[in-house]
């Protein structure tokens, strides 16, 4: 199974950048196709949820016949730019506290277990992985974006 030290640095690392957000910065739209902070949080946590359900289901088995995710209509329907901030941080960080452990858990023997796609199958191990990689890549955008933001406002 994946590093599990490597997972938790990944989630401290975005964590960080979560507690040095200004309040006031994470509605900010810098363009018309740029997400905000908070919707960038959103977007993971809509990550957190479904790979949450793939996480706990292919711990049983293998997974078929499951549905994948549509980041921008997802993003688009649930208006996290209209939410308050600091509730979706919390939720951001109690999330990934869940997902932490079930990485840290999951037996040696489910890894194999496989999402069957029609693009091909996903172990469990690779997912793991891979979800860890995706926030590593949304924590260098939230970065840019935060810097954007800030220079934005004249925080800079």
């Amino acid at each position: 199974m994946p590093d599990t030290k490597d997972a938790q640095q990944t989630v401290a690392d975005f964590q960080e950048l979560l507690d040095n957000t200004p309040a006031e910065a994470a509605h900010v739209r810098v363009s018309p196709d740029a997400w905000t902070l908070a919707e960038i949080v959103g977007h993971l946590l809509d990550s957190a949820s479904n790979n949450h359900q793939r996480f706990a289901r292919l711990r049983l088995g293998d997974l078929e016949n499951f549905p994948g995710y549509e980041a921008e209509s997802w993003v688009a329907a649930q208006g996290y730019d209209a939410c308050d901030f600091q509730p979706l941080a919390t939720l951001w960080a109690s999330y990934n506290a869940l997902l932490l452990h079930l990485a840290a858990t999951t037996p040696e023997s489910a890894g194999k277990n496989a999402w069957i796609r029609t693009d091909g199958p996903q172990t469990l191990e690779f997912l793991i992985t891979d979800y860890y990689s995706h926030l590593r890549l949304h924590t260098d955008h939230y970065n840019g974006r935060l810097a954007e933001v800030k220079a934005h406002m004249g925080l800079a």
